[in-house]
């Protein structure tokens, strides 16, 4: 029972780590024998498993603060270092594929790995060693530069995440100030921001050239490890988002005008949804803990062991502070067998969908903390994003304790969230794919493009002249467009699995549950489109799948006690 801080931390001998792993391959692929092979395996597998938790351990601590110089160096040589790894393990790949074992490997573990294995080498070549290297530099060179967001505001220094209250704010001005200071950072460093990108799809498109392809865009698609979907699938998903959930969307922006008593909903409006104010979490980071710790204790058994280990080993870190890059995540420690959970608390309910969301994926993760090999629980992040979506509905039960009185508000709020949700993940997915199609594109039409996409999935949005957003910069804010492209739509993907999960809860709370306990155990081990029939869900992909769902969700917000969602 290893606390977080007590985890030590220390750079692998890089060099002895490469010549070890390359000679655990040679034997692989000289193993005369079935025993010889899999112990060679095992014994990599022993490797990796240690890398993976030194370099997740830098990563954490150097997102906590990145001010530290110490974590920082770290974090610059596992950029430089995390390319050759991945050559060693692209060649171990081709082993196991090329080995007269490979059908034990299919037996033992199904045979999905390897159709894992063989997607992951459509995304790697020694030859682009150097390319990944430059590519991990620059999204690092983004993220520091998001974190080092210092920006005054009613006297006080905020960064990104620290504005979100006052973007929330039931009086208009304060609103539109936070606004205009938030998106006003990002304005003044637009051309550092079109830089980076820049220079991130030229790289792309070099890989993907490199790699025998027109574009990187089947390189990104490889690299989410998607064997079983393709572009064609995102074009036909995303047109059914059009046609089944911007009109509702929009229907729901409507309505948020007139609830908060404004004419013309502007872009700073859209994050107030109730005039007495969006609902609240009732405390600090203790108090929703406490409470998080009792709704997992009667969610489950399995939930209130997982829990238990969060908060005794000390394995979250969850309230904004200065230097502490934005967002947040879930991250696994394989030596340790536990999950790790970073945040930005900012007393808005996104700190509450934290304690859901992020501890849905690592709830999924500490179920699978004992597979024999990490590979079989690398799924692809669409599976991952219905661990923690679903979370999220099924805590539904207990909001009152984090919500009080505006308990209503958040249910009210949740599921519209969501819908909204839907058409902007899906302009991202759209967004990047234009980029990666126009790689000659400048910064300038890139922006235009996003814009017009952006007219599309959002009709509703009016910038009130902002010259930044109403010129199609939005998008920078948006992190994953930077570090992992093509992840966007795998968000919305599950969000349409989590609210299948949701209407069936309301309807058979047990019968769901079970579902997704299996789900969590299987994923990694089926491919998306079987793994949602096999868990009694229907496939994003199947036509009509959310036209089916959305008259659902409509009757649930309808149903809602409209007196206490003003």
């Amino acid at each position: 029972m290893t606390k977080f801080q007590d985890m030590k931390y220390e750079r692998p001998d890089f060099e002895k780590v490469l010549k070890d792993a390359g000679n655990l391959v040679d034997r692989m692929e000289k193993a005369q024998d079935e025993q010889a092979f899999f112990d060679a395996l095992f014994e990599i597998e022993a490797l990796e498993r240690n890398l993976a938790t030194m370099s997740t351990l830098s990563n954490i601590r150097h997102t906590i603060d990145t001010r530290d110089k110490f974590y920082e160096a770290e974090s610059d040589v596992w950029d430089e270092m995390g390319p050759r790894l991945q050559a060693v393990g692209a060649r171990k790949v081709e082993v196991i594929l090329a080995s007269p074992f490979k059908g034990r490997i299919a037996e033992k573990y199904g045979p999905h790995l390897l159709e894992k294995a063989e997607v992951s080498l459509k995304a790697f070549k020694p030859e682009i060693v150097e390319d990944l290297i430059e590519e991990n530099k620059l999204t690092s060179e983004y993220e520091k530069l998001t974190a080092s967001a210092q920006i005054e505001f009613e006297g006080k220094t905020y960064n990104l995440s620290g504005l979100a209250p006052f973007t929330q704010s039931t009086d208009r001005e304060t609103r539109k100030k936070a606004n205009d200071a938030q998106w006003g950072w990002l304005a003044e460093r637009v051309e550092q921001l079109d830089e980076i990108y820049d220079k991130l799809v030229r790289i792309r498109h070099r890989i993907g050239k490199k790699l025998g392809y027109d574009n990187f865009i089947p390189v990104a698609y490889a690299r989410m490890g998607r064997t079983d979907w393709d572009q064609q699938d995102a074009k036909v998903y995303r047109r059914q988002i059009i046609d089944s959930v911007v009109p509702l969307a929009q229907k729901l922006y409507k309505e948020q005008a007139r609830r908060i008593g404004v004419e013309q909903l502007k872009n700073y409006d859209a994050t107030l949804e109730f005039l007495s104010g969006n609902p609240k979490p009732a405390g600090d980071e203790e108090v929703l803990v406490k409470h998080a710790s009792k709704m997992y204790r009667e969610l489950s058994p399995e939930t209130d062991e997982f829990f238990q280990v969060m908060v005794n080993q000390e394995l979250m870190d969850l309230t904004t502070k200065p230097g502490k890059a934005p967002g947040g995540y879930m991250t696994f420690l394989p030596d340790y067998k536990v999950p790790f959970i970073f945040s930005n608390f900012n007393g808005t309910s996104g700190d509450v969908d934290v304690l859901t969301h992020e501890a849905g994926h690592a709830f999924q993760g500490y179920l699978q903390r004992n597979v024999e090999l990490m590979a079989i629980s690398d799924y692809t992040s669409e599976v991952a994003e219905i661990h923690s979506m679903s979370m999220e509905f099924f805590t539904h039960p207990w909001m009152e304790g984090f919500f009080g009185e505006d308990t209503e508000k958040y249910y009210y709020s949740h599921v519209s969230s969501a819908l909204k949700f839907l058409p902007y993940g899906a302009s991202v997915d759209a967004f990047q794919e234009w980029v990666y199609e126009h790689p000659d594109a400048t910064p300038q039409e890139r922006r235009k493009q996003y814009r017009e996409i952006e007219k599309i999935y959002l009709p509703h949005l009016d910038y009130d002249g902002f010259e930044y957003l109403e010129g199609g910069g939005r998008w920078q804010k948006q992190l994953h467009i930077y570090l992992y492209p093509f992840y966007y739509l795998d968000y919305t993907l599950a969000q349409v699995c989590a609210l299948q999960y949701f209407v069936w809860s309301l309807k058979d709370r047990e019968a769901a549950w079970k579902s997704y306990l299996t789900l969590c155990m299987e994923s990694g081990r089926v491919p998306f489109k079987q793994l949602a029939p096999k868990s009694g869900l229907n496939s994003p992909f199947v036509e009509g799948a959310i036209a089916k769902l959305t008259p659902e969700l409509e009757k649930y917000m309808d149903g809602l006690d409209k007196s206490k969602i003003l």
